[in-house]
């Protein structure tokens, strides 16, 4: 397996890239950055790592990122942070077409996807908590959600190109103040009984590079979150 990630240097990346070097020992990971430096220094020093620095916009790097790929998750996403300040296109959306183009220049079909429940999906049914949640944060950053509502989008057109899943992330919580049951998630639909507001990043990772081989996510957009 020889695995591309994008969005390695953030704290969802790199719990996925030491995740994917533990589960699939030996096996190549390239991590697409813009600042080399900020990969974890365990992770640049592993043999099997091999960085690429270039943007989003470079096909020419992205083309030599994808050589040799088997599969890709991207991690990346657009920052609440920035809140009303956020562009009013779609960047994001925009870097994942042409990662999905790149893709399909050198044959690469699995795509793992990583956004969050401002992502609609048909089975989806009412649950209040998750509603409230949406609305707030449509609310303090809409052009963050228009972005996020347009990952899904142009993924989902690739149905018959690509074998996407689309992990929508509940809410974080710490990992720390129950090490033994904390990291447990599960996989679902908003008011599914299942999931809940809140995840696990360390169950997440675990989860997404297991669906690298399971693929019983093909095309399906799940929420993972705390049983």
């Amino acid at each position: 397996m020889r695995l591309l990630l994008f969005g390695g240097t953030g704290a969802m990346g790199t719990l996925l890239a030491r995740e994917y070097l533990w589960v699939y020992r030996g096996s190549s990971l390239v991590i697409y950055v813009r600042d080399p430096a900020k990969v974890p220094q365990d992770i640049a020093e592993d043999p099997n790592v091999v960085i690429v620095q270039g943007e989003l916009d470079d096909m020419d790097r992205l083309s030599l990122a994808m050589h040799g790929v088997d599969a890709v998750i991207t991690a990346l996403g657009p920052t609440g942070r920035k809140g009303p300040f956020y562009p009013s296109n779609t960047p994001i959306a925009d870097a994942y077409i042409r990662i999905m183009v790149t893709m399909k220049g050198h044959g690469v079909r699995r795509l793992i996807a990583l956004t969050t429940p401002s992502v609609r999906d048909p089975e989806d049914q009412f649950n209040l908590p998750m509603a409230f949640l949406r609305k707030t944060f449509a609310t303090i950053a809409p052009n963050v959600v228009k972005d996020i509502i347009a990952i899904g989008r142009v993924i989902r057109t690739q149905r018959e190109e690509l074998d996407w899943t689309i992990i929508r992330l509940a809410l974080h919580s710490s990992d720390h103040s129950d090490p033994e049951n904390n990291c447990e998630v599960v996989a679902g639909y908003m008011g599914d009984g299942r999931t809940n507001t809140f995840s696990s990043r360390h169950g997440a990772a675990a989860f997404i590079i297991q669906e690298l081989d399971r693929r019983e996510w093909i095309w399906k957009s799940p929420i993972l979150s705390k049983p």
